[in-house]
């Protein structure tokens, strides 16, 4: 079949970086897996269980007075390590109880800790299990890729629903992310998703078409926003250096 000239190009740049493939396809691997539990959580009870933990945590959040704050950052912080406690209880309590604002304070801090927990084991447990594949061509090629990714690639990342949180945050440990890049990439994306959180539970408590138009606005901003520092910076997404591009050719 003969491929138009106009998609050549798309074409051959995939052929050139055939990693791309293997990360589509581990994305949608954890997808398929969040959704599995997601869903059979759902009808064997864990979700009345999960209301119920929300229930105890913003109660004793309130009985901790001036230390409930810390309670609920670092039960954003276990998340690092609890997989199955999700994030998303110790967030909606920490709204809940301290409105958009201080709330907004409390998840990001509890966010970036925990972000930085899971990068740190990835970083200590995902060497010695690559360092058994180092021999495998397309093995490295994922490597330096993922490690080079430029940051606008890093918080775009971030608000790929479907990605788990910590899982993501081990990746860039175990592929070698620079620490610094990690960093500051991570508490812009994180900030970001943490302000629309807030936007959206301050709009179901106070609806308002108002704050709905300016939502609008503010999500096309920051999207035009991203455009325009990409096409200053002249990086593609998933643009590598010139030097560290040729370990990626196919």
């Amino acid at each position: 079949m003969r491929i138009p000239s106009r998609f050549r190009w798309v074409a051959q740049w995939i052929k050139t970086h055939q990693w791309v493939g293997w990360v589509l396809a581990g994305l949608v691997v954890a997808g398929a897996g969040y959704w599995t539990i997601s869903t059979v959580g759902s009808t064997i009870g864990i979700r009345q269980a999960f209301h119920a933990l929300s229930d105890a945590l913003q109660d004793l959040t309130v009985a901790l007075g001036p230390w409930g704050p810390l309670l609920l950052i670092l039960a954003l912080a276990a998340h690092s390590v609890a997989f199955v406690f999700p994030m998303e209880i110790p967030t909606l309590a920490a709204f809940s109880l301290y409105g958009p604002l201080n709330g907004l304070a409390i998840v990001w801090v509890g966010s970036m800790l925990a972000a930085t927990i899971s990068y740190l084991i990835g970083k200590w447990l995902g060497p010695p299990v690559l360092k058994r594949w180092e021999a495998n061509p397309r093995v490295a090629q994922l490597t330096r890729a993922i490690g080079h990714l430029n940051p606008l690639a890093l918080i775009l990342l971030r608000w790929i629903s479907f990605i788990p949180f910590d899982v993501l945050n081990m990746m860039f440990g175990a592929f070698n992310v620079p620490l610094g890049r990690f960093l500051w990439t991570t508490a812009v994306g994180v900030l970001a998703t943490n302000v629309v959180m807030a936007f959206l539970y301050h709009s179901a408590v106070h609806a308002h078409w108002t704050e709905l138009v300016t939502g609008a606005v503010l999500v096309l901003g920051a999207g035009w926003l991203i455009w325009w520092w990409n096409q200053r910076s002249g990086q593609s997404m998933m643009s590598l250096t010139p030097e560290k591009d040729r370990f990626t050719q196919g």
